[in-house]
């Protein structure tokens, strides 16, 4: 009777202990703290382990890729997230990417948005016609930010005019943060989107030469009409102008 009871009990043990052997071995043990702080181009290993394959994917490349092996590389400046599986759990990680520079903070594109929303963000403007409205004092690097509104009062464009000074700060700048699909280094001129696919961009980002002390970095709604002018040179400089008379550049 003791004999069976005996064979009963590590009986059961056994059958325990590899249940839970089991359970650990389906497990993903991480040992890389979330989120990951990157700047842009750099990299880092997720460390993270398990007896089944882990296989890593990202939610958004636009931000990070993320490779076979669990290196992330950080692409544009924003947030996204990793997530591992190995087919019996899954697990993610938060990836930050952090901008290097800071010349000026990024327009609130809000594509669509009226002027009374606009101005319920950045306040009183500094000077204002019917076809839009700019503002001083906007950073150190980016003195002036301007909004401009189509003929039903939404907003479709927005500009910010950078020294000149800070020229090269500022392809970085916009490096960082946008895809580049098109650079004239003779004319000085760039374009950039801030997606990987059609579907995804919502902003073109345009970089040119205003004057001798200036270069703009012109901002478009990319589902609008307007932004297909605007990519062939034709918008309007004479809005631009309008809105920066009595402005001190």
């Amino acid at each position: 009777m003791k004999t069976k009871i005996y064979l009963t009990t590590l009986l059961s043990v056994t059958v325990l202990s590899i249940s839970c052997s089991k359970t650990e071995d389906q497990s993903i043990q991480i040992k890389t703290q979330s989120p990951i702080t990157l700047n842009s181009k750099q990299s880092e290993r997720i460390e993270a382990t398990s007896v089944s394959k882990i296989v890593f994917t990202t939610e958004n490349e636009f931000n990070a890729t993320v490779s076979d092996l669990g290196v992330v590389t950080a692409n544009c400046v924003g947030e996204t997230i990793i997530n591992l599986t190995n087919g019996h759990e899954s697990a993610s990680i938060n990836v930050v990417v952090e901008p290097r520079y800071n010349l000026y903070p990024t327009p609130n594109n809000k594509w669509g948005a009226t002027k009374n929303e606009v101005k319920s963000m950045y306040g009183t403007p500094s000077s204002e016609t019917a076809s839009g409205f700019s503002y001083a004092n906007y950073s150190a690097a980016a003195p002036i930010l301007l909004f401009l509104f189509d003929d039903s009062g939404s907003l479709y464009s927005s500009a910010v005019l950078v020294k000149a000074s800070y020229i090269s700060n500022l392809a970085d700048f916009l490096l960082e943060r946008y895809v580049p699909i098109s650079v004239d280094s003779d004319n000085y001129t760039a374009a950039f989107v801030d997606g990987l696919t059609v579907e995804n961009i919502k902003t073109g980002v345009f970089l040119s030469v205003y004057n001798i002390s200036y270069v703009m970095v012109l901002y478009v709604d990319a589902k609008s009409a307007s932004s297909k002018a605007i990519e062939k040179g034709e918008i309007s400089i004479n809005k631009i102008e309008q809105l920066l008379e009595g402005l001190t550049l």
